[in-house]
């Protein structure tokens, strides 16, 4: 025990779903033992998160520490796993991620020590509470950041450069904020139900080579936003907030020449999580078949690279393949909702469900497209986007799906509309959501000429 140090406990962990309640039990008791109430919320709240990062992620057992000197108190959680938390530039109403920003907001001093390959401590402090406004509080929420270093490079592992030509990072920026739903929502999962298919062993390698790309990934946008004018196209005046990223990027990635394995059962183990997704096992949405596609590109690429195949470049969100539904399997049209005021509308009207599928449409606006009254019903909706606009337009909706956010909902848009001869026609939109008698949601576009 540190000179400075007036009581000190450590308690050791299996990486299980249970251990975030047994963690804040524990450090609650150190701290009311040693008569420090007043720290015990900030303790707790900030314990949970690093342990919840352990068991989805670090996937080892961990060690807990509470040492308590006269005016703080500091947690420390070790684990055997050598990658280091990354900063994760998600939504403002994301469903994850957001962690490491709220342990910095609700404690004193917070880090993160690196024991190279035998693993790290997360620690932090909390003191007497101080008399910060609540708003700054929030404001804080965006402004964390800790100063934590790269995933360290596998010891004694030869490394192979791998290739990954006309990489969209708008679409897979909303990939990876899908792939860490799945991959949490299928730890949590597969602690109630253990033969569901995927072992321990698979979450880690699959979090494993996610985070190898996630991080390569946000490195090279990172790069290329400071010197690159080259921008993913938006409608003019168009209020979603995607990111301002580069159009495509030829990536390099660094991987172990033995990862191949690894990046293999990525793809087996989100497979998985879209096929429980499908069935309402899982509190996350399916993912839209273009952020599907590109997570399995990029998987299979860093396999077939590996393996001495030549790169292959991602073929973009126009290919043909995405207009129809993916695995749709006869699956149902909403219910509850009136589809006559669609279909029967003297106006320009479609309605779509929440897997972004036409389920309806009126028959002007099919005449305007150059459609049939009942050509479009069970097309998605990119097939009237602009080629040039798919992405952005799949990646917005991706993010509704994950978080809610809604801002094109309710706000007249001027935008492009793609006929079935290639032509383009300015309109006028106005989009509006509403629920469904089977939990669904509907998705009402009511569109004119420009």
């Amino acid at each position: 025990m540190p000179d400075d140090a007036v009581l000190e406990r450590t308690v050791a962990f299996d990486p299980a779903t249970l251990s975030a309640r047994e963690a804040r039990r524990f450090v609650r008791g150190v701290l009311r033992e040693a008569g420090r109430e007043e720290w015990v919320d900030a303790a707790e709240l900030a314990v949970s998160e690093v342990v919840t990062n352990v068991v989805l992620h670090a996937h080892t057992p961990f060690e807990l520490t509470v040492r308590l000197t006269e005016d703080h108190a500091r947690v420390e959680v070790r684990d055997w796993n050598p990658a280091l938390p990354q900063q994760r530039s998600y939504d403002d109403e994301a469903t994850t991620g957001r962690g490491m920003a709220l342990v910095e907001t609700v404690t004193t001093a917070s880090g993160v020590q690196t024991l190279g390959g035998e693993g790290k401590v997360v620690w932090f402090c909390v003191a007497d509470p101080s008399d910060a406004d609540p708003d700054d509080l929030l404001a804080g929420w965006d402004d964390a950041g800790w100063d934590v270093e790269p995933l360290p490079e596998p010891a004694g592992e030869d490394l192979a450069d791998v290739l990954l030509p006309r990489l969209p990072p708008t679409l897979w920026l909303a990939a990876r904020q899908h792939q860490d739903g799945l991959l949490r929502e299928l730890a949590l999962h597969r602690a109630a139900h253990a033969d569901c298919g995927v072992s321990e062993d698979d979450l880690a390698q699959a979090d494993a080579a996610r985070a190898l790309l996630g991080s390569a990934v946000d490195g090279a946008v990172a790069r290329v936003r400071l010197t690159s004018a080259d921008r993913l196209p938006l409608p003019e005046n168009h209020p979603a907030p995607l990111p301002e990223v580069p159009a495509a990027l030829d990536l390099r990635v660094a991987v172990p020449v033995g990862a191949a394995r690894s990046f293999a059962v990525l793809t087996r183990v989100l497979d998985r999580a879209e096929e429980l997704a499908h069935t309402d096992a899982l509190l996350v949405a399916p993912g839209l078949p273009e952020v599907v596609a590109v997570t399995a590109w990029a998987a299979d690429q860093v396999v077939r690279q590996l393996d001495g195949a030549q790169p292959a470049p991602w073929t973009g969100a126009d290919d043909e393949r995405f207009t129809h539904l993916v695995n749709d399997d006869g699956a149902p049209l909403p219910t509850g909702w009136d589809v006559a005021a669609v279909r029967d509308s003297d106006a320009g009207v479609v309605a779509a469900d929440d897997a972004n599928r036409i389920v309806a449409v009126s028959r002007p606006l099919a005449e305007l497209l150059g459609y049939g009254v009942d050509d479009l019903v069970g097309r998605r909706v990119v097939t009237i986007v602009p080629p040039r606009f798919r992405e952005a337009h799949v990646a917005g909706f991706s993010r509704h799906l994950t978080t809610g956010e809604a801002h094109v909902l309710g706000v007249e848009l001027d935008l492009p509309v793609l006929r079935r001869d290639g032509e383009e026609v300015s309109c006028r939109f106005l989009i509006e959501q509403q629920g469904t008698g089977d939990g669904r949601r509907v998705y009402t576009a009511w569109i004119s000429p420009a």
